[in-house]
């Protein structure tokens, strides 16, 4: 079944992740008109995907370390539908979860869903585990206050996208654009309603807490504090202060990188598993995270 709605996603280095992600959108009972993959790296083999169900548009923004707000933008200026569904490159769809999202989209409302993460590794994903996935009890659709916005996946009409300007790109790297764009669905009286279905978050590589963008969340919590007159609620914070990479001080006198993280500690903070932290990292792999 075929319907007017477009797929946006954007990557760096989650190759096996985006490939089950568009699996599960050929399974979808729904399936879009488009899917729109924005690359934040320059063209390879891996940027020639395609799909016999849907058209895939391949697009590039390359020019910081990580354009998350301009890769998101890029995404929605090509989209030729009036509804939207933004998901991480990390998600996996059920199969009713895009009609669940869609029949309901209307100009004034965003629509959100339930966050799951799996319990194993993106090449890890089989059958079985979606099987046992499908299983998670679905809850009855709610509104909700845009304090529990998740930009993980979420649905949006072109025009209401349009009039809030999408996201603020003066967030450079990672942190808070997504915050910002809910603090401005708020404003502008927008409604937000979560499906109470699941989306299954594929595992990836990070550092917890993520001091690969110590720098990026710290010049990012000052514009928007700047914008809002308060900083985002960010639990990283009190940790990167308990460990003294920023000041402890920072509600009162502005938040400011003290200093950076060792590569002994980089490798402590890594986590290379789902459900357990590996001594041992290889150092192109942290890289990738």
């Amino acid at each position: 079944m075929s319907t007017e709605f477009s797929i946006v996603t954007i990557v760096k280095h989650r190759t096996q992740q985006l490939s089950n992600l568009l699996n599960s959108i050929e399974r979808a009972s729904v399936i879009p008109k488009e899917v729109v993959i924005v690359w934040m790296t320059s063209p390879s083999d891996e940027s020639l995907l395609s799909s016999e169900h849907f058209d895939i548009q391949h697009c590039f923004t390359t020019h910081s370390e990580l354009p998350i707000a301009k890769a998101r933008n890029r995404g929605f200026e090509a989209c030729t539908t009036a509804k939207i569904i933004y998901l991480d490159v990390d998600c996996i769809c059920p199969a009713t979860l895009l009609q669940e999202m869609t029949a309901p989209l209307v100009t004034g409302k965003v629509i959100t869903t339930n966050i799951t993460d799996l319990p194993c590794k993106a090449e890890e994903v089989s059958e079985s585990v979606l099987q046992d996935l499908a299983a998670i009890p679905v809850q009855a659709p709610k509104e909700l206050p845009f304090v529990h916005f998740d930009a993980t996946a979420f649905a949006i009409t072109s025009d209401d996208f349009d009039r809030l300007g999408g996201f603020d790109t003066d967030y450079d790297g990672y942190g808070f654009s997504d915050v910002d764009f809910a603090m401005r669905c708020s404003q502008a009286g927008l409604t937000l309603v979560n499906t109470g279905q699941h989306v299954f978050k594929q595992f990836h590589m990070h550092f917890d807490p993520p001091l690969n963008h110590l720098c990026d969340l710290v010049a990012n919590a000052e514009l928007f504090k700047q914008k809002w007159s308060c900083y985002p609620f960010c639990d990283y914070f009190e940790k990167f202060a308990e460990l003294g990479y920023v000041n402890a001080d920072y509600e009162q006198a502005g938040i400011r990188v003290t200093r950076l993280a060792s590569e002994e500690e980089l490798d402590e903070f890594f986590i290379e598993q789902p459900c357990e932290e590996q001594p041992e990292v290889a150092e192109d792999m942290r890289q990738t995270a």
